[in-house]
């Protein structure tokens, strides 16, 4: 619900099921390029929690991927724009 007391729907961009069946809702984000933010949501940190409870709710996993200079990172503990926080790892450490 924002503000004005009006839900609004959204959806990943992805669907992910790994081979040993995890199944992952991946959300992109635009990241960063030399120090500056791609990211034109500015629901993002709404979207974000969203997510979560949901991924919560019903036993899922969910990352928010975005990238700096080409190289992927995902976020699923809490979201900050600024990627040197440690909650961004890359994504191969989870996929």
């Amino acid at each position: 619900m924002d503000g004005f007391s009006k839900q609004w729907l959204f959806y990943p961009d992805y669907i992910v099921k790994t081979i040993d069946g995890q199944v992952w809702l991946i959300e992109t984000k635009g990241g960063e390029v030399a120090g500056h933010s791609k990211n034109l949501d500015a629901q993002v940190s709404n979207k974000f929690i969203a997510f979560k409870q949901y991924a919560e709710k019903y036993k899922l996993n969910f990352g928010f991927v975005r990238d700096i200079n080409e190289d992927l990172f995902i976020n699923n503990t809490k979201y900050h724009e600024d990627m040197s926080h440690e909650s961004w790892r890359p994504l191969s450490d989870l996929l």
